[in-house]
């Protein structure tokens, strides 16, 4: 019993096979944890840019309730300033409303694969929905 106690406090540290092994193992963890975390990633980024659209688009609702407009009606960046209190990625978009359907276009959400150019609302709620 006293030998083996003795072989254990001679022991200092891993053995070269033992930290191999540990760097094996948090490589494939890497391995299978990066590739997630990126498509993570690149779904947040798509889902927050159709949210900034969808925001411009209640804007130009605002707008078109506080003008008591009637109609087909179109908005640019520049008359919905007021009503949007951020830097958008393109201040080149366009709302419309048109045949009881709010659209945006020239927007970058118009880009992600699934939207299309114009985007109406419920496309965009849709987008926003299907993860879920």
């Amino acid at each position: 019993m006293r030998k083996h106690v003795k072989l254990l406090k001679k022991e200092k540290g891993m053995t070269l096979i033992e930290l191999l092994a540990v760097i094996i193992i948090i490589a494939i963890i890497l391995a299978i944890a990066i590739p997630i975390i990126a498509n993570v990633i690149g779904n947040s980024k798509e889902r927050a840019t159709v949210s900034e659209a969808l925001n411009i688009i209640s804007a130009a609702k605002l707008k078109y309730a506080k003008d008591n407009t009637s109609g087909s009606k179109t908005y640019t960046a520049d008359e919905l300033e007021e009503y949007i209190d951020f830097e958008t990625a393109n201040p080149n978009f366009k709302v419309s409303f048109e045949e009881k359907k709010w659209k945006i276009s020239g927007h970058p959400a118009n880009d992600i694969n699934g939207v299309g150019d114009p985007a109406t609302e419920g496309r965009l709620r849709a987008f926003l929905n299907e993860d879920d």
